[in-house]
């Protein structure tokens, strides 16, 4: 059950952010830890709905997963943290959905973390980019140079062409083709 004060200090929160009936009636499932837990989420980063909705979602996905309360997940590293850090609204924001990404998809956070250490160990210039798809959604990479001159574009082209010679490049597209 939801304390009486909590209760009333998110219905009044929701009202003000126009957040939806749905959304209180999910509300109205939350045990008192949990309900604190999202009030104080709620009130920190005044999310939309939307926003709420999707934070939410993984919260729950990850309780579930590992056998814990909704919040324990936010009560826990990394996303504890994120409360003590002196930063705007937008940025605690995006540090929070990074990490519950982070919690919620292990494997892919780990497959990202081993890709961008591969692309290290290719040597490229400062100039010569390498961006690897969207949570890793395809099999290709996208590379952009950036030149002011002829000998720099080629410079970057040999570049290119001496990592697409390596053991390293191989393995950066084998392991995207396995995580398509």
């Amino acid at each position: 059950m939801i304390d009486p004060a909590t209760d009333s200090t998110f219905r009044a929160f929701a009202a003000d952010r126009k957040y939806g009936p749905a959304m209180l009636e999910r509300w109205q499932r939350l045990g008192e830890d949990d309900a604190a837990a999202l009030l104080h989420l709620a009130q920190e980063l005044r999310p939309s709905e939307n926003q709420l909705r999707d934070l939410w979602d993984w919260i729950d996905d990850i309780a579930a997963r590992d056998g814990v309360p909704p919040a324990h997940v936010l009560a826990a590293e990394p996303v504890a943290s994120l409360w003590r850090r002196h930063l705007g609204r937008n940025d605690k924001l995006k540090l929070l959905k990074g990490s519950l990404r982070r919690l919620r998809f292990p494997q892919l956070t780990a497959a990202e973390e081993k890709l961008a250490a591969l692309i290290k160990t290719l040597g490229l210039p400062r100039h010569v980019r390498l961006t690897l798809p969207e949570f890793l959604e395809g099999d290709t990479l996208r590379i952009e140079i950036t030149a002011d001159s002829t000998a720099a574009l080629r410079t970057a082209a040999e570049a290119l062409r001496a990592a697409a010679a390596t053991a390293a490049c191989d393995q950066l597209f084998a392991l995207l083709a396995e995580a398509e």
